[in-house]
């Protein structure tokens, strides 16, 4: 049985290293495997790398070359926070039919609107101009919000400046919408009959 376990995984490890390569690019393989799924896509099924006169296989690799160090470059290059956020509206974009079904049949009518009103106060706002006296202004106000619990220590206006601006074209947003609210502090309740 460890014999069976053994030489699986061996197989799954070496599979990989196997695959016959047929270019590199700045240390990348670039295998037959992936060449025959390109020219299989591409002539949609009616053709494999083996059978291509030379220019074109020529091509195939430069194409190959180029998707795999744009990927494997960008890779290396994101952080983890920019590759969780990338991958999340790769998601989201993949399944958008299923998940905008499940969002209508599971938010409240209260939490569809929430959303919306965040959104659109971010979209209108988004045109609003900011002075850095303003943002100082907020960052001073607001001081308390950007301590560090473990250190102590307060977040440099740098580091909070793009929340703030954010923060600050809202409320700005909200104040003007508001000058033109008529509220109606007593209104008169219609007798029920």
């Amino acid at each position: 049985m460890r014999k069976v376990i053994f030489s699986t995984i061996f197989l799954v490890l070496i599979a990989p290293l196997s695959a016959k390569t047929i270019a590199t690019v700045n240390g990348y393989p670039i295998t037959l495997k992936e060449a025959n799924a390109f020219v299989k896509r591409a002539t949609r099924g009616k053709a494999t790398y083996a059978r291509l006169k030379s220019a074109d296989k020529k091509k195939v690799i430069k194409a190959l070359a180029t998707d795999k160090l744009v990927m494997e470059t960008a890779t290396r290059q994101l952080s983890k926070k920019e590759k969780y956020a990338i991958w999340v509206d790769y998601y989201v974009r993949k399944h958008y039919k299923e998940l905008l079904a499940k969002a209508k049949k599971e938010l409240s009518v209260r939490e569809k609107k929430a959303a919306n009103a965040d959104f659109w106060v971010r979209k209108k706002s988004a045109r609003i101009k900011v002075t850095d006296a303003e943002i100082k202004k907020a960052y001073a106000r607001n001081k308390r919000f950007f301590k560090n619990k473990k250190t102590g220590k307060i977040a440099p206006l740098s580091r909070v400046k793009p929340l703030l601006m954010m923060q600050v074209k809202q409320q700005k947003f909200v104040r003007k919408l508001m000058k033109k609210a008529k509220i109606n502090y007593s209104p008169k309740v219609a007798a029920k009959k």
